[in-house]
C-alpha cells in the first residue's frame, strides 16, 4: 500500500511536457509556419483542453469520399493544450476546401466513435454545421480560399 502510495506521489510530478512528448506525433504531420497572405490555410479551433493529439485535416472536394483518406490532402497533429490553438497549411491552389478537426484525448491517433459512428471525442468541421444524425456532406462544410489563403475559426464540440 505504501509503495503504491509513492509511486502515484511521483507520478504526479512527472511534468506535463515529457508526458506529451510520448505523443505519437510524426515529423510529417507538423503544421506550417504560419504566414499570412501566402495563401495557406490557418485554422484555429477553439474548445480545446490539454492533453492528447489535436489533429486538423485538410480535405479536398468530394461527394463520395469527403472524410476519408482519398479526400483528405494533409492532416497536422499537436500536442493539444489548454485554450484556442492554430496551425497553418502549405499554400494550395485556390478552391474550395473543408476541414476536420478533433481532440484525440487518449493519444490513439484515432477518431474514437460511439456505436452510431458519431465521433465520441470532441469534434468539429470548417463553417461548423451543427451535427444531427450523422456527419455533414461536404458542401455543407466548405469554404473559399483565395489566392491570398483563409482563416478560419472552428469550435469543438463535445
Amino acid at each position: 500500500m505504501l509503495y503504491r502510495m509513492i509511486i502515484l506521489a511521483l507520478l504526479a510530478t512527472i511534468p506535463i511536457s515529457f508526458a506529451q512528448s510520448e505523443l505519437d506525433i510524426r515529423p510529417y504531420e507538423a503544421p506550417a509556419v504560419c504566414a499570412p497572405g501566402t495563401g495557406q490555410v490557418q485554422v484555429t479551433v477553439n474548445g480545446v483542453t490539454e492533453g492528447g493529439i489535436l489533429a486538423v485535416e485538410l480535405y479536398r472536394p468530394s461527394k463520395r469520399h469527403f472524410l476519408k483518406k482519398k479526400s483528405r490532402i494533409h492532416r497536422i497533429r499537436v500536442a493539444a493544450v489548454d485554450g484556442p490553438q492554430t496551425v497553418c497549411f502549405e499554400a494550395q491552389p485556390p478552391g474550395r476546401y473543408a476541414v476536420a478537426t478533433y481532440h484525440d484525448k487518449n493519444g490513439n491517433r484515432d477518431l474514437d466513435q460511439k456505436i452510431n459512428f458519431m465521433p465520441k471525442e470532441p469534434f468539429g468541421l470548417s463553417t461548423n454545421p451543427k451535427l444531427r444524425w450523422g456527419l455533414p456532406k461536404f458542401e455543407e462544410a466548405d469554404f473559399e480560399v483565395p489566392a491570398e489563403g483563409a482563416a478560419i475559426t472552428i469550435q469543438l464540440v463535445k
